[in-house]
């Protein structure tokens, strides 16, 4: 009975280790720079700039941080679509970072 009580004490014990080593920044949204509110592009000029010039299709729209970000999908070459998680700079609309 000891044995089984120690082993699952070093699996657990294994487990929060490793999950305690996963870097916040491999969690972490983008980088994006603060942007005064009367810099900012609005969000229906964005979304438009997203759909028109990227064309995402947009599920979920949120403020991350000093990020706009987006769930949603884009058409790839071989024409399948693929779902996308996209961050973009609250003062240009450009990409910052896409998963």
């Amino acid at each position: 009975m000891k044995e089984v009580f120690w082993g699952m004490f070093l699996l657990t014990s294994i487990f929060w280790g490793m999950f305690l080593l996963i870097s916040p920044a491999t969690l972490a949204g983008a980088d994006c720079a603060e942007y005064a509110e009367t810099e900012r592009m609005s969000v229906l000029d964005l979304q438009k700039k997203i759909v028109n010039e990227y064309g995402f299709v947009i599920y979920r729209w949120k403020v991350d941080g000093n990020c706009y970000e987006i769930y949603g999908k884009e058409t790839i070459a071989s024409g399948e679509e693929q779902r996308v998680e996209v961050y973009f700079d609250m003062a240009t609309g450009e990409i910052v970072k896409k998963k």
